[in-house]
């Protein structure tokens, strides 16, 4: 038990960096990690420019971690992804693959613009993300790849693009930053260039596996347990947002994921912390960004009761301010600032660690409206 708590705090160290060296990216950060330790496929989709294939690079890099990458095309041939012919052996008349620096011997993988890809790697590329096999010829090739990323600036809506799309039942949608962030923005973005040559990995393939193995045991020997827990949670999501058997099955995978990624132990994990990994991690599992309204609802109808009256209090001052009234504006986030000190109080470390993103985002969203309030005095 000491070496997987040893893992847990590698891992949680890399957490901790990503987000330090990243501006606004915990949604991003914490999905990729989660897909890691679950062993599970995750997709990136934004425009160019938000950092998303330097976000895998790093993650590479903290974990020493043996990675590959291509930007895929509609002109992308299988030499690309598989590896080139190997002349020697074709000379003497084999048709064998040298598959040395290619996907199949990587552990890592993100393949940029994925949906661009002709149909020949889109074929190959279904086996590797369901079965983690290619189908090479008359041969069958086990890939070493552990987890495959896939980056796109949308989402396909042809039809023979679907099966690709289900095989990453995980994903984030990434924006840009709000135009108020750029100063904060700059800062974060030549620390982070700085820091890149610099790095040093602070985790190993080894400490994936072994937390990948404890999850997936704790699973197998606690599911009746979990499925009391999450099975109302997950059941409420779906009233929201269809998912598939297989995914809605994967969910305590995921879920515990999240805590091990945030430092807690396996004897620290409580049903309540659970509940709350799965409302978080039910994120990543929406279709489309039109779908984020109806999680964001969803994860509402969860949240705990302070919390939920500092989101109240925020909205009635911004709804005060507009209105140009400034005085109960003013009162209200008194309220908010009041109600969050009793949070930091009253809340055990575990449940505040949960909900910090929650927390910071309304915390900047006060400090913001009192900054106007300010300036119209």
């Amino acid at each position: 038990m000491q070496n997987i708590n040893e893992s847990i705090i590698r891992i949680k160290n890399i957490n901790e960096k990503l987000n330090d060296m990243f501006y606004k990216y915990s949604d991003e950060i914490s999905g990729i990690l989660v897909s890691v330790l679950s062993r599970e496929n995750f997709l990136l989709v934004g425009p160019p420019g938000t950092a998303k294939t330097t976000l895998v690079y790093t993650l590479s890099k903290l974990t020493n971690i043996k990675w590959f990458y291509r930007q895929l095309t509609k002109f992308t041939d299988l030499e690309e992804i598989l590896g080139p012919i190997d002349i020697a052996k074709l000379l003497e008349g084999k048709v064998e693959r040298i598959y040395a620096n290619s996907i199949i011997e990587s552990e890592l993988a993100l393949l940029d613009e994925i949906f661009n890809a002709s149909s020949a790697i889109l074929n190959t590329l279904l086996s590797l993300l369901n079965e983690r096999v290619v189908y090479d010829g008359d041969k069958i090739i086990p890939v070493k790849t552990w987890a495959v990323f896939g980056s796109s600036n949308r989402v396909p809506d042809e039809e023979e693009l679907q099966a690709l799309f289900d095989r990453f039942p995980m994903r984030t949608f990434t924006e840009y930053v709000l135009p108020e962030d750029t100063e904060n923005l700059l800062i974060k973005g030549w620390n982070l260039r700085r820091e890149m040559d610099e790095l040093r990995p602070l985790a190993s393939m080894d400490d994936i596996r072994a937390l990948n193995q404890m999850q997936v045991n704790y699973v197998f020997s606690n599911t009746k347990d979990i499925s009391k827990i999450l099975s109302p949670v997950i059941a409420d999501y779906v009233e929201h947002i269809p998912i598939s058997n297989r995914t809605r099955i994967k969910i305590p995978l995921y879920a515990y994921s999240l805590l091990l990624i945030q430092g807690f132990k396996p004897e620290e994990v409580t049903p309540m912390m659970l509940k709350v990994a799965a409302i978080r991690v039910a994120k990543y599992l929406i279709q489309n960004k039109d779908q984020l309204s109806e999680y964001e609802a969803f994860a509402m109808t969860h949240m705990p009761e302070e919390l939920l009256k500092i989101n109240d209090l925020i909205s009635e001052a911004k709804a005060l301010l507009s209105n140009n009234i400034i005085d109960d504006a003013r009162t209200r986030l008194v309220d908010a600032r009041e109600t969050m000190s009793s949070i930091k109080s009253k809340w055990d470390k575990s449940l505040y660690s949960l909900y910090k993103y929650e927390i910071d985002e309304m915390m900047s969203t006060i400090e913001k409206l009192e900054e106007m309030i300010m300036n119209e005095q």
